[in-house]
């Protein structure tokens, strides 16, 4: 494995690659985390054949923010990692914020994605229905009185592996120590026009404990989207990855294998 800091448009973003001749997995980390979140992902995935490459988006940790003044975009970031590791075309994995990243991605450069794989995504189309949904679910109330942990990982997890839950919040503590409110948008159009115009086979998995997407909000993407898979996680949270890396795994080799 080789780690280091990629240049893309002026901006440098910390990234590891188990490299090999194989095709590229690259891994898009939840809004929360970095990409040391994927400890329960790397070996796993690349003992089944996979090339594969997680890195921190700008304002994650060890990726820096600068330059603040001219932010860029989440997807033209992925894009100019890709090119700089002479990746043409991957699979892509996105859990929660990463995946509007991934989605994102694969509307704006669809021949790029060979799949694509959404964990715990709240997607973020520009559409009403799903503005009204999102609304409902209300997490934002609680957002500023309630942890990371408490919000992402489910009740199931939480009571059972206080060691997990322990290690997920220094991971993300770690991360996002020098953010601050450092933001950068997407820089793709995401909506049901676009979402039904995409032909890449898409796997969304969701947890039924998931407080930001849980599975009503899967099932409406789900069906504006022609080539899906869609899977829930009984008693999960938003974090499935981290939650039950053995099915989470499982269900991503799974797919990647028949995509």
């Amino acid at each position: 494995m080789t780690e280091g800091y990629a240049d893309v448009g002026g901006a440098r973003l910390w990234y590891w690659d188990t490299e090999g001749p194989s095709a590229a997995l690259i891994l898009c980390h939840p809004a929360s985390q970095g990409c040391l979140v994927w400890e329960n992902q790397r070996e796993t995935f690349a003992r089944a054949g996979y090339r594969v490459i997680g890195y921190s988006r700008r304002g994650h940790h060890p990726s820096g923010t600068e330059p603040t003044d001219a932010p860029g975009t989440t997807v033209d970031d992925l894009a100019g990692l890709m090119d700089v590791l002479g990746v043409d075309q991957a699979h892509i994995l996105g859990a929660a914020a990463g995946g509007i990243t991934a989605l994102g991605f694969a509307c704006r450069f669809p021949t790029r994605v060979l799949s694509l794989v959404l964990a715990g995504t709240i997607f973020a189309p520009d559409e009403d229905d799903w503005r009204a949904m999102h609304g409902r679910l209300d997490v934002a109330s609680i957002k500023g009185a309630a942890s990371t942990s408490f919000l992402e990982l489910g009740p199931a997890y939480r009571a059972a592996n206080p060691d997990g839950v322990a290690r997920f919040a220094a991971l993300s503590e770690q991360a996002l120590a020098h953010k601050g409110g450092y933001t950068q948008p997407t820089g793709a159009t995401v909506n049901w026009a676009t979402l039904e115009a995409l032909t890449t086979p898409v796997l969304l998995i969701t947890g039924e404990a998931d407080l930001y997407s849980p599975p009503p909000m899967q099932e409406l993407v789900a069906g504006h989207l022609r080539n899906r898979d869609l899977m829930t996680l009984r008693a999960i949270g938003h974090a499935p990855y981290w939650e039950a890396p053995g099915l989470f795994n499982a269900a991503v080799l799974g797919f990647l294998g028949a995509a």
